[in-house]
């Protein structure tokens, strides 16, 4: 059985709402005494975070095709003047 990892956007999410809540914390001076614990837990929160952007498997990323370059998705090479 294969489990499901959360996705990169969700997980980027979670992890800027998790500092927010950290940064409201230590500036209103509120549950001083839990902020030690999610400043400590911050590095292994922030790599799960990398791990779930690496492993996202949404489809959508065009593969490039021999002699292509990489671009921009939304704007074709000749739009943008530099080739």
């Amino acid at each position: 059985m294969q489990s499901k990892m959360i996705s990169a956007a969700k997980s980027v999410v979670i992890l800027t709402v998790y500092l927010i809540t950290y940064v409201i914390l230590i500036n209103c001076g509120l549950l001083l005494n839990v902020v030690p614990y999610l400043l400590i837990s911050f590095p292994f929160l922030l790599i799960w975070m990398v791990i779930c952007i690496l492993k996202d498997d949404k489809p959508g990323y065009p593969e490039l095709k021999p002699n292509d370059e990489w671009g921009y998705r939304d704007k074709s090479k000749h739009d943008l003047g530099f080739f």
